[in-house]
């Protein structure tokens, strides 16, 4: 039995085996300088008005007294001692167990110091402006140890918890709690987020469960700092030998 196939069912069959591919020769691109912002729109104006005055508000709601500067340092500066320490303290608070020690990157820290007076919420959305989330982290201490391996590598990290030294891009004279880091012990660490998924090359931690609640690094720091306030502290760090390097 013949079967006839009509001509514009050919056509379409013949369109549809040529597959087309186009690549690119060249991006051509200009600039546009904008010399007039052109005219407000009074009715959207009006409506975002009110967010506007209460993050405004807000970011310059006074949270503590700083009764010095802050220095942000390597290996160890009194900016990240401060908020190490608050890591560390409201991350014990917010996961109820005892924190054996609390980590920075300084990449995440933005701010070069906090000034000497006033300490506002805006301060801490410059210092922190990530969203960055609190991360617990049961690590045992040849893991721990790989990862001090490469804060020291990096010029040495904000801690709170422990203190070691730097030789040959190595942590050595690691104490958590006065006592040296035992490679078989587990410990309770802090860091973010960010860094327990591998950030800033810490392949180390990737492997290890986490504990994560949606508590924001920053929200900590802002707690911290209010806390001190609320309990007529004012704000101050010291270098403590916390990182150093090896004579």
């Amino acid at each position: 039995m013949k079967r006839n196939i009509s001509v514009p069912v050919l056509i379409f069959i013949f369109i549809a085996s040529c597959q087309l591919s186009y690549q690119p020769q060249s991006v051509q691109y200009a600039d546009y300088r904008i010399k007039n912002p052109g005219e407000t729109d009074t009715g959207i104006a009006a409506f975002l008005k009110p967010y506007s005055d209460s993050v405004h508000k807000s970011m310059h709601t006074v949270i503590a007294v700083a009764e010095t500067a802050l220095q942000k340092k390597q290996p160890e500066g009194t900016l990240g001692n401060f908020l190490a320490d608050a890591l560390l303290e409201m991350a014990a608070e917010k996961f109820n167990v005892p924190v054996d020690a609390a980590f920075l990157n300084p990449g995440g820290i933005r701010m070069a110091y906090i000034a000497k007076g006033p300490v506002s919420v805006g301060n801490i959305y410059e210092v922190m402006p990530f969203d960055n989330l609190v991360a617990l982290q049961q690590v045992k201490g040849n893991i721990l140890q790989e990862f001090l391996d490469l804060t020291a590598a990096k010029g040495g990290w904000p801690v709170a918890g422990l203190t070691m030294k730097i030789k040959d891009n190595k942590a050595t004279d690691v104490l958590i709690e006065e006592k040296p880091l035992n490679a078989n012990a587990y410990y309770n660490i802090v860091n973010s987020d960010y860094i327990v998924n591998g950030g800033d090359n810490c392949d180390m931690l990737k492997a290890v469960p986490a504990t994560i609640t949606g508590y924001l690094v920053r929200d900590a720091f802002i707690d911290y700092f209010s806390k001190r306030n609320k309990a007529g502290k004012e704000v101050n760090a010291k270098i403590e030998n916390r990182v150093s390097y090896a004579q």
